[in-house]
C-alpha cells in the first residue's frame, strides 16, 4: 500500500519534501524489499486513472508511459512495458466471473493499442519502484462499484497470475484521509484521524476483513482516495498467511500517507 503525493518526487517537492522524509525513506525501503522478492510483474491500481461508475478498466497498450508535466516537470518521465499476456488472461477470467472489466480506451475493440498515459497515482510509486525493478506492469482503475466488487477484481488478478505462473506484486496506490488538519485540501474533520488510525491498525495486523466494519459514514467523512484500492489488494492477497509491515505513516499537510508491505506465505 503506497501513497502518491507528487511532492515525493525530488524535482517537484523542493523544500516540502523534507516534511515527508519518513514516507520517502519508507518508499526507498519498500523498493529494496520488493526487489529482493524479484517479482515478474507489478499489478497496480490507481484512484486517479479515469474511473467508470459500473466497470473497472485495465490498460491495454503494449507500452505505458507518462510524465509529471501537470506538475511542471515534463522531463521527468517513466515508461513501462505492459504484460499483455497477463492482461488478456485477467480479461478472460473477469468475464467468466462476471467482474465488469473493459479496456481503458472505450473505443478500443482489441486488447492492444499504441500507448497509454500513466497518471500520478501510478507514476509516483513507479518513480521509486522503477529504480529497483525492471518488471512489466498491469494497471487497473477503481470504479463506482461496491467494495466487494473491488475485492473480486483482486481475486481475478490473483487467479490469472497463478494460472500463468507469474510471480506478482500488487501495488495499491492511494492516500488516506484528506481532512486531518485545518487547511487540509478537502477541509477538516475531527474524525479523519479515526479513519486513518483504523487503516493503520488493519495494515499492521493484516486483518483486512475488518475493512468491512468501517462505517460508510466514516469513509465519506475522511475524504479518502485509497479505500477501494485497499479492497482490491485484499482480494489479491487473501488465502494464506500474511507477513505485515507498516513502514511509515504521516500526514504533515492534512493528507494521510501510509506505506505498508504485505507478503503472502
Amino acid at each position: 500500500m503506497v501513497p502518491h503525493p507528487p511532492l515525493l518526487i525530488p524535482d517537484i517537492g523542493g523544500k516540502d519534501r523534507e516534511s515527508v522524509r519518513s514516507t520517502s525513506a519508507a518508499m526507498d525501503e519498500l523498493s529494496r524489499r520488493i526487489a529482493e522478492l524479484d517479482p515478474e510483474v507489478l499489478l497496480m491500481i490507481s484512484p486517479h486513472t479515469p474511473p467508470y461508475r459500473d466497470s473497472f478498466t485495465i490498460k491495454t497498450a503494449p507500452m505505458l508511459e507518462g510524465s509529471f508535466a501537470s506538475f511542471g516537470k515534463p522531463n521527468v518521465r517513466i515508461s513501462k512495458q505492459n504484460d499483455i499476456g497477463l492482461v488478456e488472461e485477467i480479461a478472460k477470467k473477469a468475464e467468466v466471473e462476471g467482474v465488469p472489466l473493459i479496456p481503458s480506451r472505450a473505443t478500443s475493440t482489441r486488447w492492444s493499442g499504441t500507448g497509454e498515459e500513466l497518471d500520478h497515482g501510478l507514476l509516483v510509486p513507479l518513480y521509486y519502484l522503477d529504480q529497483a525493478l525492471e518488471s512489466p506492469v498491469v494497471c487497473f482503475s477503481i470504479s463506482g462499484l461496491p467494495y466487494r466488487d473491488h475485492f473480486r477484481l483482486g481475486e481475478v488478478a490473483r487467479d490469472a497470475c497463478e494460472e500463468l505462473g507469474r510471480r506478482a506484486f500488487f501495488v495499491a496506490s492511494g492516500d488516506l484521509s484528506h481532512r486531518l488538519i485545518k487547511g487540509a485540501p478537502a477541509g477538516y474533520s475531527q474524525r479523519a484521524k479515526e479513519f486513518d488510525r483504523r487503516i493503520v491498525d488493519i495494515a499492521t495486523a493484516g486483518d483486512f476483513d475488518s475493512l468491512y466494519d468501517i462505517p460508510e459514514e466514516l469513509v465519506e467523512t475522511a475524504g479518502e482516495c485509497g479505500f477501494r484500492s485497499i479492497h482490491t489488494l485484499w482480494g489479491a492477497l487473501k488465502n494464506g498467511t500474511l507477513a505485515n509491515t507498516v513502514l511509515s505513516y504521516e500526514g504533515p499537510f492534512g493528507v494521510g500517507y501510509m506505506v505498508s508491505l504485505h507478503v503472502r506465505g
